[in-house]
């Protein structure tokens, strides 16, 4: 008989408590949403049955939570009166589910702005996406809440605050890859500066080698004498000025070649 392991068991009270806890038992939903259901709160949307009417949202997402969404859900009874987990005052903490957002936005746009290096405006970018996408859900979920319950005049102030949301993403990661792209040209730039000016110091030492070394050349094989001897010694001044003639020569060839 197989055993489960550790993990397995870990995942599955991990699930059975997710469904515990994003729905309160207190909640009196009728059979037909609470069917549809799962283990996690899934994707962002909505669930209108028999009067009722459920939002299940996502609180805002980081790069570091592994795609692992924490729900927040709101119900509407058919009464007209709402109730929210985990945060507490129906359409009133619905407002600070929106606020959370904002805040959150907020300090990825200080990032932004304080980013130096391709590399803060990477991290940016990593929690930004998953933001884009939830916001993009939420604004789904208030347009249709506010399809569905066209009488509820508070849902057109936390739809209009949902689009703002998403627009202020959308804005945001737009910057971050400008800034990325900037950084990364203004790098290369620099790198091909410093590259351009280690070649043209390359080149002026590759000249310098073509002019002295066929004069050092021509000292090695003819040998050194003391300084009168040289002076005195007409040939000195015929190798002198042959290897000087050879150097000019050499580095004109080689000047010609560079270009």
């Amino acid at each position: 008989m197989e055993t489960e392991s550790p993990i397995s068991q870990i995942q599955k009270n991990r699930a059975v408590v997710d469904r515990k806890s994003y729905i309160p038992d207190s909640w009196d939903l009728p059979d037909s949403i609470r069917r549809r259901l799962g283990d996690s709160v899934g994707k962002q949307r909505i669930m209108d049955e028999d009067g009722h009417l459920l939002l299940l949202l996502h609180a805002p997402p980081t790069a570091a939570d592994d795609e692992v969404r924490g729900a927040v859900v709101f119900w509407r009874d058919p009464r007209g009166a709402w109730a929210s987990h985990p945060v507490r005052g129906g359409l009133a903490g619905l407002e600070k589910h929106l606020a959370s957002y904002r805040e959150v936005i907020h300090r990825l746009d200080e990032k932004v702005d304080n980013a130096k290096c391709a590399r803060e405006y990477f991290d940016v970018m990593r929690d930004m996406h998953p933001m884009q996408r939830a916001t993009r859900g939420l604004l789904n979920v208030m347009q249709a809440a506010r399809e569905v319950r066209p009488d509820e005049t508070r849902l057109i102030s936390l739809r209009d605050q949902a689009a703002d949301l998403e627009r202020a993403t959308e804005l945001i990661a737009a910057d971050t890859k400008a800034g990325m792209d900037f950084t990364l040209a203004e790098t290369s730039s620099q790198q091909a500066i410093s590259a351009e000016l280690a070649n043209h110091e390359a080149r002026r030492l590759n000249r310098l080698a073509a002019f002295f070394f066929p004069l050092v050349t021509l000292v090695s094989v003819f040998g050194m004498n003391a300084p009168a001897d040289l002076l005195a010694n007409h040939h000195f001044w015929i190798v002198l000025l042959a290897g000087i003639l050879l150097g000019i020569i050499v580095h004109s060839v080689v000047a010609g070649k560079k270009k």
